[in-house]
């Protein structure tokens, strides 16, 4: 988060103009869009389940259509993971995806593992596929990944997304308070022309791509009854992290939306039993390929820890008051409690350049205009600082809005944007008076990123003893089964678990 962001003052950083946003992407994505609704998607849909005629084959064309709205999600969601883990992921995605539109080209797909925390999984018209990290760490087989891929797959080769109406304007939010909340992914993607194109299914269109994804996976080599388990492991994503990792502000994922009912795992499961099992679950191999990957944050984006955020690379840290919770993107923290909500980022400044203009502007992008203010020069952790607060009434009532600019040097400045109830100063003393540099041993700390290891079980292992070799904040026995999607009798000699370690 942040590092990224250095633009100019006037198009300064927070996008808190929520009330504006667009009513769908730009014309060319749109008159795209349109086009492609045009398609007949019952046919394809029943040319895979018989597994007669071709759903219709991916073209160069549609490729570069939805090329943009490709780039603009991995930016947003905290850029791509390579090396290893992403060739592994590729591969199932491709066996999984050339089931969905037989005769489509290795070269017609893109899976991409999207390096954010928050459990996700979605698909773009043109072949695009993602997962992201806080996905891969709840799945424990090669088979539950291609149930999700397939799934994904699916909505594709059922031209789901272009099947939607376009989306209506979101119209004015109502609060300063919501477009403060309204921050990190979501905030900055809902404002892009992929906004329309990964946005919540029907129901019916979920079923459709549960059914669709099954075929395709079992045609690929995979036990098909890894649908149901896979889903089951999303339910248990709430023990492992807590429901906020579902919620987070801006970040929500598709399965808070969409939740995991008891009832689509079981009609899943019966789907899938009547399939024959012949198929491979791959579970070590998947394991092995996860080995190392980051858990939570990464480092070089900044990392949540409780009420704290901590940024090694840019040096800097803050605290929220206890209980907030706090959501990091490669753009922005955002955060909410129950003393009001803030935001924070970063903006580039001109050598000599006075604070005052840099608040102005974030108060015209939030607001759409400037109310009277009178800015306060001070200082925050010896760094210049300029604090622009104003009393605002809205539809959730009258609240206290502050915009906070500190002077980081000479080119970097960082602003918090804040809202509580009059007359609360917690909130704007406890966070924007905790922002500083961070000491050595601080920026030690903060370099080390939680990791999912694999390890073996042994003789005497149970789930008390695994879970106390994770990291203190996840070490509960169950977190560990939770996890793992095992119970603590199923555990065995030799088997390969996954803990989360420091």
């Amino acid at each position: 988060m942040i590092g990224r962001l250095r633009t100019a003052a006037a198009a300064v950083l927070l996008a808190c103009s929520l009330a504006l946003l667009p009513a769908a992407g730009p014309a060319s994505a749109k008159a795209s869009t349109e086009a492609s609704t045009q398609a007949s998607t019952q046919a394809s849909t029943q040319a895979g389940r018989q597994g007669g005629a071709r759903a219709p084959a991916i073209s160069d064309r549609e490729r570069q259509q939805f090329a943009a709205a490709h780039r603009e999600i991995v930016q947003q969601f905290g850029g791509e993971v390579s090396g290893p883990l992403a060739d592994y992921v590729r591969r199932v995605g491709l066996r999984v995806a050339r089931e969905a539109v037989p005769g489509s080209r290795e070269t017609d797909w893109t899976v991409t593992i999207l390096s954010s925390p928050v459990p996700n999984a979605m698909a773009v018209p043109g072949g695009y596929l993602y997962i992201t990290r806080g996905l891969l760490a709840m799945i424990n087989s090669e088979a539950e990944l291609a149930s999700v891929l397939g799934h994904e797959a699916g909505h594709i080769a059922a031209r789901h997304a272009q099947r939607r109406q376009a989306p209506a304007a979101v119209g004015a939010l109502g609060t300063i308070a919501t477009a403060i909340l309204l921050g990190g992914e979501a905030a900055q993607l809902a404002q892009t022309a992929s906004a329309a194109l990964i946005g919540g299914y029907s129901r019916n269109q979920e079923r459709e791509a549960d059914s669709l994804g099954l075929l395709y996976m079992a045609r690929a080599g995979y036990d098909p009854m890894a649908a149901a388990t896979m889903l089951a492991a999303l339910d248990r994503i709430n023990t492992v992290e807590g429901r906020e990792a579902l919620e987070r502000p801006g970040l929500a994922s598709i399965f808070a939306s969409h939740p995991v009912t008891a009832e689509r795992v079981r009609r899943v499961a019966a789907e899938a039993a009547r399939m024959p099992r012949t198929g491979v679950e791959n579970r070590d191999q998947f394991l092995a390929a996860l080995d190392g990957m980051t858990w939570g944050d990464d480092a070089a984006q900044g990392q949540i820890d409780g009420p704290r955020f901590r940024h090694a690379a840019l040096g800097f840290g803050f605290a929220a008051p206890p209980g907030f919770q706090l959501a990091n993107s490669p753009q922005s923290v955002s955060g909410r409690g129950r003393e009001g909500a803030f935001r924070f980022s970063g903006v580039a400044l001109q050598r000599g350049q006075s604070l005052e203009p840099v608040a102005v502007e974030v108060w015209r992008q939030a607001v759409g205009q400037v109310p009277q203010i009178r800015p306060v020069a001070t200082r925050i952790d010896g760094m210049e600082a300029l604090v622009a607060p104003a009393r605002l009434a809205g539809r959730s009532g009258v609240q206290d809005i502050t915009v906070t600019v500190i002077r980081w040097n000479d080119t970097q400045g960082y602003v918090f944007l804040t809202q509580a109830p009059p007359g609360s100063r917690l909130l704007h003393e406890t966070l924007v008076g905790s922002f500083r540099r961070l000491s050595p041993a601080e920026l030690a700390e903060a370099r080390r990123e939680r990791r999912i290891r694999i390890v073996t079980v042994r003789p005497g292992d149970t789930a008390q003893s695994l879970a106390a070799r994770m990291d203190s904040q996840y070490a509960d026995p169950r977190r560990f089964l939770a996890l793992n999607g095992i119970a603590a009798e199923e555990l065995r000699p030799g088997m390969r678990v996954k803990l989360i370690t420091r």
